[in-house]
């Protein structure tokens, strides 16, 4: 049972699912799917796994909803839930799976994870999908903490209070990642731009 002062929507789906109700657990798997791959996809650059890590992650609710105390949002949860079993399957590929960052087969599906600055220079000389592969690009030079630091903030918009709930790390931690992970993006973009 949800012991939370703060109204969560999903509470009665919540409650039904809790008591077994596979229906009630439907309706919570389709309001969060596409949250839930669009997370993954941005930590993975891969349709194939990211459909692999969201069914793992529905799994893996579906088995722990007894446990789920209401102490979070429920969508909190899940987003840490999510973003652990992106990690996790980011860690476990091979190094040349992730370093070239493409799929060629889903090229033009990606959605562009940040929007970046189009002052006159170097990046108006890319095109749209050039400057997309070279983000992907940079995305994947970073460590895997980093990368879903980012696409919590630029892609689902999270505030740092939520993005350390979903990271389960502390609020500093949340504001180091990123400042690293933006720095750090903006030199590889930077570095690869000059090269136009």
């Amino acid at each position: 049972m949800i012991h939370n002062s703060m109204r969560d929507p999903d509470d009665e789906l919540i409650r039904l699912s809790q008591q077994g109700s596979k229906t009630a657990f439907g309706k919570l798997v389709d309001r969060y799917y596409e949250m839930v791959f669009v997370l993954a996809f941005g930590i993975l650059h891969h349709h194939e796994g990211a459909r692999d890590v969201t069914q793992d992650v529905f799994l893996k609710v579906f088995r722990e909803i007894k446990n789920f105390k209401g102490e979070s949002k429920f969508k909190t949860w899940l987003y840490r839930v999510a973003v652990n079993a992106a990690i996790d399957a980011l860690r476990k590929q091979r190094p040349h799976e992730h370093l070239d960052g493409t799929d060629v087969s889903d090229e033009d599906e990606k959605p562009p994870l940040i929007v970046l600055d189009r002052r006159a220079g170097p990046r108006e000389k890319a095109s749209e999908s050039e400057m997309r592969a070279l983000v992907r690009e940079a995305l994947d030079k970073l460590s895997p903490d980093h990368r879903a630091a980012l696409v919590l903030r630029e892609w689902h918009e999270l505030s740092y209070e939520e993005m350390a709930h979903a990271l389960g790390i502390e609020l500093g931690t949340v504001m180091s990642r990123l400042h690293y992970a933006r720095k750090k993006l903006s030199e590889i973009l930077s570095l690869r731009l000059m090269e136009y």
